[in-house]
């Protein structure tokens, strides 16, 4: 099985208005997913918030009941998106509601379907909410599903960079430290954290459940379909 996360700030850039899709790159990534993968394999696509569920946070917070409603609705919208494009690409896909499977739902995945989950508004304890992002449901994936073979983060971002603005090939828990003053945090509103949350939630991943994340650019035509495809491509390896 292969986990791939469409960023937020690729599907919907954050500094475009609220709840607004680029149609043009998730039907061209989903064509690349479709495209990538042999059919016969088990796929599951994670998309990021970007301007839907990031700015429903900034205006209307999590503390109230109407607003984690209307975020919850932003959120699903974009999942909803990314659902309908891969099924015009070809691939039979079914949106799966975070908050319903986590923390201790029950997680059932067809056997002829592409699950299609997304950030959420999740209650982790009794009258206690907390925005899970795309990277906190890949990791809660990974512990519970135990078949994953790669996870694949697609950015903005060519992969991470260092201070020289050279591309860092690959982090692991030997050299993060040293690495870790050089990655950014985010930029724009986003309120899980950027490029510093994905390294830090696939560290975690690999030492938990030893499964490694390949961290590219999606602004590339060809290059998800060519990493898929077992190519070398450009970007960061984690793990």
């Amino acid at each position: 099985m292969i986990i791939i996360k469409l960023g937020g700030g690729l599907v919907a850039p954050k500094e475009w208005e609220a709840e607004k899709a680029d149609l043009t790159v998730i039907r061209r990534l989903s064509d690349e997913l479709v495209q990538g993968v042999d059919p016969g394999k088990k796929m599951v696509v994670v998309s990021g918030s970007g301007n839907y569920g990031h700015k429903a946070v900034e205006r209307y917070g999590i503390s109230e009941a109407r607003g984690i409603a209307r975020v919850r609705e932003s959120a699903r919208k974009i999942g909803e998106i990314v659902r309908d494009e891969l099924e015009k690409a070809g691939r039979d896909a079914e949106l799966i509601i975070p908050r319903e499977i986590f923390p201790g739902g029950r997680l059932s995945i067809a056997e002829d379907k592409t699950p299609v989950l997304y950030g959420d508004v999740i209650e982790v304890e009794k009258g206690k909410w907390k925005v899970w992002s795309g990277e906190k449901i890949i990791r809660k994936l990974t512990e519970r599903l135990r078949d994953v073979e790669m996870i694949v983060q697609v950015s903005r971002e060519e992969g991470v960079w260092d201070r020289q603005g050279l591309i860092i090939p690959e982090i692991n828990k030997s050299n993060w430290e040293v690495i870790k003053q050089d990655v950014g945090g985010a930029e724009g509103p986003d309120v899980t954290g950027g490029m510093l949350h994905k390294v830090e939630e696939s560290l975690e991943i690999a030492r938990d459940c030893g499964v490694k994340t390949w961290i590219i650019s999606g602004a590339v035509p060809g290059r998800l379909k060519d990493l898929l495809q077992g190519k070398r491509v450009p970007g960061t390896r984690v793990g």
